[in-house]
Formats: C-alpha cells, structure tokens, sequence
C-alpha cells in the first residue's frame, strides 16, 4: 500500500511539471534563437537608424566639408604593376668589333659623353688587314680610273680624225691640228692609209691629161682609177673599225672601272662596319703606316657610361660589351595586362598614362602608351605594355618599380559619391547625410564601380543628399562611443 501511494505522488509531480514547462519552453526557445542571432546583423539593424548629433564645441572642433550627392561619368582605372627600364631607343652596347687587346681605356662609368668621343682603343690585326686591303683596293682603283680616262680621250680623238679624213681635209692640215693629240695606236694606223689614198687620187688626177693624148694605155688609166677606189674603201672600213675598237677598248675600261669601285667599295665597308663609323679614304690618317692595326671605339651618340667591363691592357674577343651607353632622360615602363583585363580597358597608342613610383612618394609622372602587344602569353596571361616617361631631373632610375593606371572604358552616367566619403562596418558600407547644422544620419548603400576618387551608389541613395567628406570617419568614431555608451 506504501509503494501504491508513492507510485501515485510520482506521478502527480511528473504531470505537473509537463505542465509547468510547456508553458516556459516557447520563451526559452525564443531566448535561445535570439542569442544566436550575428552579431553584426544586430550592429547593422542598430546602425540603419543611428544618427549622431554633435555639439557645438565639436562642430568647432572638427573640420567637416559637404558634397552633394551628383549623377556623372566615371571611367574605371586599373592599376598593374611595372618596373622602369631603359629606354631601348637611348641604350646600347658598345661591342668590339673583332678581337684584340684594349691599348687604352678612356672612360670609367658615371662620365657623361658626347657623340663621337673616343672611349678606347683597340689594337688588331683584322683592323689592319682590312685597312691594308682597303689601300690596296683604293691603288687598283685609281689605276683602272686612269687607263679608263686614257681610252675615253682615245675615243674622244679617233671620232675627230676620223671625221676629219673622211671630210677630205688636206694632209697638212691634218698633221698640224693632231700633232698633239692622244691617239695612240691609231695614228700609225689611219693616217698611213689616209697617204696611201690621197696618194692614188693625186696619182689619177695628174695621168688624166695623158689618157686623152694617148701617151698611157686605157689599162693604166684603168689601174689608178682602181687603186683610188681601193684605197677610199680601205680607209673608210680602217675608219670603221677604228671607232668600233676604240669604242670596245673604252667600254671595257668602264668595266673594269666599276669593277674596281665596286671592290673598293666592299672594303671600305668591311672596314666600316669594323670601326663603327664612316672612312675617309683620302684621310691622311688612313694611310698612316702606324696607325693601321689601330681602331678608336667612339660613342654612338651623347649619354652616360653605365658600365664597363673590360680595363687597357686586356685582350677582347669579338662581340663583347665594352661599354654600355645610355640616355636616361626618356625612360620606359614596362607592365603586363591580364587577359581578365583587357575587356574593362581602352588603351590607344600615344594615350597618356599615369604613373607612381615607390622609390618617389608623393610624385605622379606622366607617361605616353608607347607600345602595346598584340600576343597574349602563355605563361602570365597577358600582353606587355611599354610606356615613354620623362625624365629631365634624373630622379627616375632603371628598375624601379611602378604603378601604372591604366583608364577603363567610360560609363553611362551613375549616382557617385567621393571615395571618401563611403566607410565600412561588418562588411557593410555606408555614408553620413547631413540632415541639419548639427545633425548627420548614416545611410548603408549598395556600391558599384569605383574608381580612385569617386565611388558608384547603386542603392541607398537618389541624388541631391548632402553627403560628408572630410571628417566622415570622425562621425562613425562617435556613432560607435555612442553605441559603447
């Protein structure tokens, strides 16, 4: 009976504690579904509504400017890293020509240097070979040009006498305008047969008269008149073949002219391209016995040594950097754009760029879009951009680094704010709206495209708000002492 009793009061007390808790676990739930509510989505839901009125003495206090809320373009800047290089245009190896031994070293790096001016000198055999070659090539030629100016006053000559024969002149009168004339071997031969014809016609002239007395046979008579015909013809095909052979003689020594200046010409080449410069070849230095073997490496054009590499004395072998010369008041920054880019920009040839340098802070530079690749690769993807910079004062030095910020495609007109004016918290943005002298109300916004100085407001605002700028995060420091408080 005992136990009866005791199974009966358990089960009262187990009833109405069912009873009891149905009635407290929906507060309980509710307590325990709140306590797991973010903590910033309670920050945020607080600060939808959060104003913050300042005093006068903070009003004084803190320095605040305004700026309405405005519809306009903005063009989307991207920033890609670069490095400064030299500028190839301006920058070049000075290499030795062929091999040899430095005789004398004139330069060290740092100096500045003009065009032309000797930076060393080399001793070698090549150059002297060449030089010697180039002699002998000048020598042949100026032989050649003068057996050419010989047959060309042949020619000139023959084509006078033989007008002169063939126009009947007197004997004598040929001697005397020819006695000084070069005619070479055709004097022996034309004017001989010239005599021989005026012979043979004086000859048939003076037996005309015997001919009608009969005191010669009509044979002879016969006989002379053949001889003046054959000797007319002989001297008219001797005139004939005079030309022709003086002509060949002198078209063969214009050939051999050319011939001539042509391998003199290669020489002198060679011998250019070995020097690095142009060869005066009726230079009194050319032909200097002791200068032969010798060869002054100069300056392509006017700029600053920034490296040697070998010292007098040491011997060089073809095709080694001596020297290096630059110009450094043009340099060029070299970037790369991804190909996730190359949609959100627009870049044209000489558009100007602008650029920083951490080695410079608080300096932009302008630069000028140079070159741009076309070849995406394969291992960065993306495509080298080459920008001009100026630089006059010299603080700008190969390989420094840089950011270059390239302009995007421009965009419809869009509500925007300044940078400055939108803060963040939990991950959500907001600005402060003025609202009266003393009174500021944060408003969240939804963003869109930014750019250095200017953000888009895509939600949260319509245009026409008075939104602070400078001082904004001051009103959130006190929006957040105000929430502490």
């Amino acid at each position: 009976m005992k136990i009866q009793n005791q199974l009966i009061l358990a089960t009262v007390i187990l009833v109405a504690g069912t009873g009891i808790l149905w009635k407290v676990w929906p507060q309980a739930a509710d307590r325990f579904i709140k306590t797991e509510v973010p903590a910033e989505e309670s920050t945020v839901e607080e600060f939808e509504t959060a104003e913050v009125l300042l005093s006068s003495e903070k009003m004084k206090a803190i320095h605040l400017t305004v700026s309405p809320v405005k519809r306009q373009k903005l063009n989307q800047t991207r920033v890609v890293l670069g490095r400064l290089q030299y500028d190839d245009r301006k920058h070049v190896a000075v290499k030795a020509p062929t091999e040899g031994i430095l005789v004398e070293v004139r330069v060290k790096p740092g100096d500045i240097v003009q065009a032309g001016q000797v930076l060393a000198v080399l001793n070698s055999r090549e150059i002297g070979t060449a030089r010697a070659d180039l002699l002998q090539r000048i020598a042949d030629y100026q032989l050649v040009r003068k057996q050419y100016d010989w047959k060309s006053a042949i020619q000139n000559n023959v084509q006078k006498l033989v007008d002169a024969l063939l126009s009947h002149q007197a004997m004598d009168a040929v001697e005397t305008q020819f006695t000084d004339t070069k005619l070479g071997s055709y004097r022996s031969q034309l004017l001989p047969a010239y005599t021989r014809y005026l012979l043979a016609e004086t000859i048939n002239k003076k037996t005309a008269p015997l001919a009608k007395s009969g005191a010669i046979s009509q044979q002879t008579i016969q006989m002379r008149e053949a001889d003046v015909q054959e000797t007319r013809a002989a001297l008219k095909a001797l005139c004939e073949q005079s030309i022709y052979d003086v002509k060949l003689e002198r078209d063969q020594a214009l050939a051999d002219l050319n011939d001539a200046d042509n391998r003199m010409t290669i020489s002198r080449q060679h011998l250019e391209s070995l020097v690095g410069c142009a060869v005066d070849i009726n230079s009194a230095e050319l032909k200097a016995a002791e200068k032969l073997s010798r060869l002054e490496i100069i300056a392509p054009f006017t700029g600053t040594i920034e490296e040697r590499t070998f010292s007098q004395s040491e011997r060089v072998n073809r095709a080694d950097s001596l020297f290096t010369l630059a110009q450094t008041d043009t340099l060029w920054v070299a970037a790369d754009i991804r190909e996730s880019d190359w949609n959100s920009i627009e870049l044209n040839t000489g558009q100007n760029l602008t650029v920083t340098v951490n080695a410079v802070p608080g300096r932009t530079f302008n630069a000028r879009l140079h070159y741009l690749g076309r070849q995406v690769s394969a291992s960065t993807n993306s495509v080298p951009l080459i920008a001009e910079l100026k630089n006059p004062d010299g603080i700008l030095r190969p390989g420094m680094y840089a950011q270059v910020r390239i302009p995007g495609k421009q965009q419809a007109d869009v509500i925007a704010v300044p940078a400055r004016s939108v803060l963040d918290d939990a991950a959500q943005e907001f600005v402060f709206v003025k609202e009266s002298e003393r009174s500021f109300r944060r408003i969240d916004i939804q963003s869109g495209l930014k750019t250095e100085d200017w953000v888009e407001v895509q939600k949260g605002l319509k245009g026409g708000e008075q939104v602070v700028e400078d001082g904004a995060f001051t009103l959130k420091s006190e929006l957040l002492l105000e929430r502490e408080e």
